[in-house]
């Protein structure tokens, strides 16, 4: 929005009275000061009246310009001040060339750069009314040389002059002054249309500038520019949150050192920046928009997936002076795209399923029974009988594995009920301590301190068979890194969800194998299923949440973070509804 016009105007005429007081006090202290150094014996000779005036005019003057400067401060109508001024200055210019000279004084010239600061100052109205005042003064200082006015002790004025030469020197004088308050004017004028002018399209420079600024400190999106030598000269706010990295420690730096895989690529397409003019004028010609997507590891070691838009920068000249970068992160994108794919994976999986494993159990079933007849037969020989428990062994096994199958294939109907996470947490850990097996790896819950209950609807039986899972994945991966540890169980909230996390020890689980652990059937054990982390993600899918996994931020290993939605409307659950049998087990 452009400025308020009248308070526009009060600035640039408290601007030009600023001007016209400093401008008064170089003529007073150049001018008079050098007509006392001439003439040295004016202070001495006081009793002189032209002396004594002298002096006076030089103090009053400048005592008039600190009373200008204080009233500049503290009155409100400036324009009162400014007439005041230009009407005080006419006056002590009168007074002094009446007593040096009057029209044969040196300081006669003095009338017209009132008229000129008038016109300034307040502009043609004022001027003329100066110039009016001046040809008065005129006709003044001619009648005292005619001797028509006497004034004592100004001999000085007088002239041999005939009325002639003298109604000539005033009209000359006069009109001299009306031609210099028209001048004067018109110029005044033209030059506060041009100042107004320029102040407006400085002005409205500003305002666009500050909108780029607000427009690119806005963007979600991350953007940087790179002059024509690839050093980056612009880096928004958006783009230091998604890179990790500030402004100032970007600026000057080249493109492939702040993105050493985005600069390869372009690189690869075609499109890489050189410092050469003439490999940029090439590229020129190309136009077109390049879209990239590459992995970026913020200074923390975080990896984030972004996606970049490459286009040329142009100067006004139409000439490429650089590249325009724009990135977001695609982290989340990719990850839901991740997600849907499992998701359709998992659910072709699932109709397989249905399908093929009534047709396996049925034969299963029938070589079971067929070898159990065969063990009857008394007359089998060690061999034999080894070789027909191995078949029973693997056929339980197959029957097993089918069985956990059909369990993750056909999604159970949840019966959600109002529970406190802390309390089942507390319970399946109890649970888990007293397994022998785990009597070896501490667990504990952590929450936080200010948390009394977390109340979530949720099917407690099957977020049992979640937590429990999750704790023996933990204990095991324990097991097989050999390196002792413990086991971190922690809740909070975040909004309106709920965040359970649990935390290990163990060796970790890489990025790699991380974008696969939900998959069914995917294993890194020998004698595992790859069902139960498969079954865990399709149970907190059902709760509407979401379970991801990384690095551990509290331990050394493996971090599974689970989302579910929060519940602060019902009444609370009852506790004894809590005590379930031990959860069903589902091998990794």
């Amino acid at each position: 929005m452009n400025a308020n016009p009248r308070n526009h105007t009060e600035i640039s005429l408290r601007e030009r009275l600023e001007g016209l007081l400093a401008f008064r006090a170089v003529i007073v202290t150049v001018l008079l000061g050098s007509s006392l150094a001439v003439d040295v014996t004016a202070l001495s000779s006081l009793s002189n009246p032209k002396n004594l005036t002298l002096l006076s005019l030089i103090v009053g003057t400048y005592l008039l310009t600190i009373l200008y400067a204080v009233g500049l401060r503290y009155v409100s109508n400036l324009r009162l001040l400014a007439y005041l001024q230009i009407a005080g200055d006419t006056l002590i210019t009168a007074i002094l060339v009446t007593a040096t000279g009057g029209l044969d004084s040196l300081f006669v010239f003095l009338f017209y750069l009132n008229i000129i600061n008038a016109a300034v100052v307040t502009g043609r109205k004022a001027a003329a009314a100066t110039a009016t005042a001046t040809a008065g003064a005129f006709i003044f200082l001619a009648l005292a040389a005619w001797e028509v006015i006497e004034l004592p002790g100004m001999e000085a004025m007088r002239t041999a002059r005939s009325l002639g030469d003298l109604i000539y020197e005033v009209g000359i004088n006069s009109v001299a002054a009306y031609l210099v308050a028209v001048l004067a004017g018109y110029l005044a004028q033209r030059l506060g249309e041009v100042t107004g002018e320029l102040e407006r399209q400085q002005s409205n420079v500003q305002e666009l500038r500050a909108l780029n600024a607000n427009i690119l400190a806005s963007l979600n999106s991350g953007l940087l520019t790179v002059d024509s030598g690839g050093a980056v000269i612009f880096f928004n706010r958006a783009a230091e949150t998604i890179t990790g990295r500030s402004a100032a420690e970007v600026y000057g730096k080249r493109l492939d050192d702040v993105f050493p895989s985005l600069a390869g690529r372009l690189a690869q397409a075609g499109g890489a920046l050189e410092s050469d003019a003439q490999t940029f004028a090439s590229e020129s010609k190309i136009g077109h928009e390049s879209r990239l997507e590459s992995i970026y590891v913020r200074p923390n070691g975080e990896q984030v997936y972004l996606g970049f838009s490459v286009s040329l920068l142009r100067d006004s000249q139409d000439q490429v002076a650089g590249r325009i970068v724009i990135f977001q992160d695609l982290s989340e994108v990719k990850k839901l795209e991740r997600e849907k794919k499992r998701s359709e994976r998992l659910a072709a999986v699932g109709q397989l399923a249905a399908a093929i494993a009534h047709e396996i159990r049925n034969p299963l079933a029938s070589i079971s029974g067929s070898v159990e007849m065969l063990e009857s037969i008394s007359d089998l020989d060690e061999d034999d009988a080894m070789l027909m428990r191995i078949i029973v062994r693997e056929v339980d096994r197959l029957d097993k594995l089918i069985t956990s199958f059909l369990d993750y294939s056909r999604p159970r109907t949840l019966e959600r009920t109002r529970t406190d996470l802390i309390e089942l947490i507390r319970d399946v850990l109890g649970l888990f301590r007293n397994r022998p097996a785990s009597q070896m790896v501490p667990a504990h819950l952590a929450a936080d301190d200010d948390l009394e209950e977390a109340p979530a609807q949720v099917d407690r039986e099957a977020l049992r068979q979640v937590m429990w899972n999750l704790l023996n994945n933990a204990r095991e991966a324990m097991e097989e890194n050999q390196a002792g540890g413990q086991i971190r169980v922690s809740v909070s909230r975040h909004g309106n969800r709920w965040v359970v996390v649990v935390e290990d020890d163990g060796p970790g689980i890489s990025a790699e194998l991380s974008e696969r652990i939900f998959e069914p059937f995917f294993t890194t054990k020998e004698t595992g299923t790859g069902l139960g982390l498969a079954t865990i993600h399709r149970l907190i899918e059902q709760h509407d949440g979401k379970i991801h996994v990384g690095r551990a931020q509290h331990l050394s290993g493996a971090r599974f973070e689970v989302e579910l939605p929060a519940d602060f409307d019902a009444p609370p659950p009852n506790q004894d509804s809590l005590n379930h049998p031990t959860p069903t087990m589902i091998e990794p």
